[in-house]
């Protein structure tokens, strides 16, 4: 009977032991959403015909970044852009805020960056203007890579 509450014990602290790794502990997985079926400004798969977007995506495509590329459209005009929302992960930087870095960049489908907005600059003008007249919805997204958390 102790011999079997022996082995019961080491099998129990050897389940325990094994079993307490953290997202933290393991490399971060990432999944990438590529949506070729879209079309900006009239141009069907921005991503493999819009030079500037593809040389985008090319290099960030292994980015430690969660970066989502939106099309949004103006309800009046009808115009194109193109947003670029770039978030960093911080999780082997739990000193550092969540919150400190980000960017999102707007431009023009030809690939004219129109306004940027990261944690340090803002044109607020250009920036309520584009997101908070009510003019500019989302159309779609475009392409992300984003980090999973296990469950």
């Amino acid at each position: 009977m102790k011999l079997m509450k022996l082995i019961f014990s080491c099998l129990f602290f050897i389940l325990i032991f094994t079993a307490c790794e953290t997202y933290t502990d393991k490399e971060p997985r990432f999944e990438t959403y590529i949506n070729h079926g879209i079309t900006a400004c009239g141009v069907k798969d921005p991503l493999v015909n819009y030079a500037w977007l593809c040389r985008f995506i090319e290099d960030n495509k292994d980015s430690r970044d969660n970066i989502t590329i939106y099309l949004y459209a103006n309800v009046e005009t009808s115009t194109e852009n193109i947003v670029i929302d770039i978030y960093p992960n911080r999780t082997k930087e739990p000193e550092v805020s969540r919150n400190v870095y980000y960017w999102i960049k707007i431009y023009s489908c030809t690939g004219e960056q129109l306004y940027i907005n990261n944690s340090n600059i803002v044109d607020y003008e250009s920036w309520d203007n584009f997101y908070y007249s009510g003019q500019n919805t989302v159309k779609g997204i475009i392409w992300y890579r984003r980090m999973v958390y296990p469950k």
